[in-house]
């Protein structure tokens, strides 16, 4: 036959500290599960984002140095000094 007995204070305290060490351990390898995806993704947000302003600032570059040739084309054909 099966004896029962009851729980001391010391086995629930016991208890109590192995949940507490492992609930810990859990919520811990979870939580660097979920930042490191989270990190992964705006990584890859930054990288294209730069991308794109790469792309912004050369076309305004291009069509900046084309606008000022034009300019210096008809000050020189109009004989104006440069502003």
């Amino acid at each position: 036959m099966y004896s029962m007995r009851m729980l001391t204070k010391q086995d629930l305290s016991q208890i109590t500290t192995i949940v507490r060490k492992e609930t810990k351990q859990i919520v811990q390898t979870e939580t660097r599960k979920i930042v490191q995806e989270e990190t992964r993704d705006m990584k890859k947000d930054i990288a294209s984002i730069r991308k794109d302003i790469k792309q912004i600032v050369s076309f305004f570059d291009r069509e900046y140095l084309e606008l000022r040739n034009r300019v210096e084309r008809i000050e020189l054909h109009l004989g104006l000094q440069a502003a």
